[in-house]
């Protein structure tokens, strides 16, 4: 197996405290998948039976809704596993995948992944932990696109894009939402009402913005939207 894939692996979460051997032997039970263009799409037969790793590129996850469109539920970027609630409960996600263009990845079939798990009890809780996380990153999203308010929207959002684990407040975060379109979406925002709220956190001081890119200046600003919410009528957030 290459050894960037390998690098790869031993930089992701799901893959941490693990035993160097064990890294590149569940390397090399991987498979390629190239995603050539843009729009290509994993369904949910494929999703409910495999688990996947991005080497480059990005997938978006969309899910069927009854008026017949589909909606953004979650990004997955360079570094990130998706499908790991399909490999603890062995059902699909109800949900199907598509590349943002080029997209290069590697998947394991569950029972192979099972057996790493097996092998590791921390393998096994890193699964579980990493799962967690993803599922309540995506109830974040859909209880943001609930609210009425679009500035506590996006600041909420803003800072669930921090890395957590940090103190934000001597090393303040760096978010890119490009495409501002696709983020946009994800709030379940105009693009017009998204680059508004953005200018009125600017306006605050709470943050700087430029062609997409966002620096958080000022985290106490920020939050301070969050404990504004007493004027949501929806409180949802």
């Amino acid at each position: 197996m290459d050894n960037r894939v390998i690098k790869m692996l031993r930089q992701a979460p799901l893959l941490s405290n693990l035993d160097s051997l064990m890294v590149e032997q569940l390397a090399d039970k991987g498979r390629f998948l190239a995603l050539n263009g843009r729009h290509k799409r994993i369904g949910e037969v494929e999703l409910s039976r495999r688990l996947y790793f991005v080497m480059s590129g990005e997938m978006r996850m969309l899910r069927p809704t009854p008026d017949g469109h589909e909606q953004l539920l979650q990004r997955f970027m360079v570094g990130e596993f998706f499908c790991l609630a399909a490999v603890i409960s062995g059902h699909s996600c109800d949900s199907l995948m598509v590349n943002a263009g080029k997209t290069d990845l590697i998947y394991w079939g569950h029972d192979t992944f099972r057996a790493f798990m097996i092998q590791s009890p921390d393998f096994h809780q890193n699964v579980l932990q990493q799962m967690a996380f993803q599922i309540e990153q995506e109830r974040q999203m859909r209880t943001l696109s609930c609210c009425c308010k679009a500035d506590l929207r996006v600041a909420a959002f803003l800072l669930h894009k921090m890395k957590p684990g940090y103190c934000l407040r001597q090393c303040l975060s760096s978010v890119d939402i490009r495409p501002v379109s696709l983020t946009a979406q994800e709030l379940g925002l105009a693009r017009e009402t998204l680059s508004r709220s953005l200018q009125r956190l600017v306006r605050r001081h709470a943050i700087s913005y430029d062609r997409g890119l966002i620096r958080v200046t000022d985290i106490t600003a920020l939050e301070a939207v969050l404990e504004e919410e007493e004027e949501c009528s929806c409180n949802c957030c």
